[in-house]
């Protein structure tokens, strides 16, 4: 199944992000320090174009999606989809950033919104994701957005996430 980008949002530009984007990615994961904390790790060029295509086991690129959010031609969030991962029924969102400043405006929960409305009509049944323990930003933002986490928790020897569903 592929994702019509358009129809992720009537408020924003979506478009799927490439190596041509990376300075601009660079630029707004750059001026979020808190995520890097957590995860004990700076971006880089380099782990940005990685971030562009990876994916877990058995998973093909045709199912990945890491889209932006433009309004007024600037990169205002980023959105890592994986389209049927853990299972055909179910959307797993590997990376939400949203530009610092627009941060608390209720422009990212909107965003969110916007996509769980898109996936429940291409018949999606639930969204997952996961956080990184610790992190309150983000778990905060998540819970307000009615995501709950699963039970299950993933330590990657740096930082472990947290796995969080949402039924749509």
């Amino acid at each position: 199944m592929l994702l019509e980008l358009k129809r992720l949002s009537q408020k924003y530009l979506v478009k799927k992000l490439t190596e041509d984007d990376v300075s601009s990615i660079y630029e707004l994961c750059s001026k979020n320090p808190i995520y890097y904390e957590y995860i004990k790790s700076v971006p880089t060029y380099e782990n940005i174009k990685d971030s562009l295509t990876e994916l877990p086991p058995s998973v093909s690129l045709d199912k990945k999606y890491f889209v932006g959010y433009y309004k007024e031609g600037q990169l205002i969030a980023l959105l890592d989809i994986i389209a049927g991962y853990p299972n055909e029924q179910t959307v797993y969102i590997g990376w939400f950033m949203m530009k610092k400043e627009l941060q608390g405006t209720g422009i990212g929960s909107n965003i969110i919104a916007e996509a769980l409305l898109y996936f429940k009509e291409e018949k999606f049944q639930s969204v997952q994701l996961g956080y990184v323990k610790g992190n309150k930003q983000s778990e905060g933002f998540w819970k307000k957005n009615k995501f709950i986490p699963v039970g299950r928790e993933k330590d990657t020897g740096d930082y472990t996430v947290v796995v969080m569903q949402r039924d749509i």
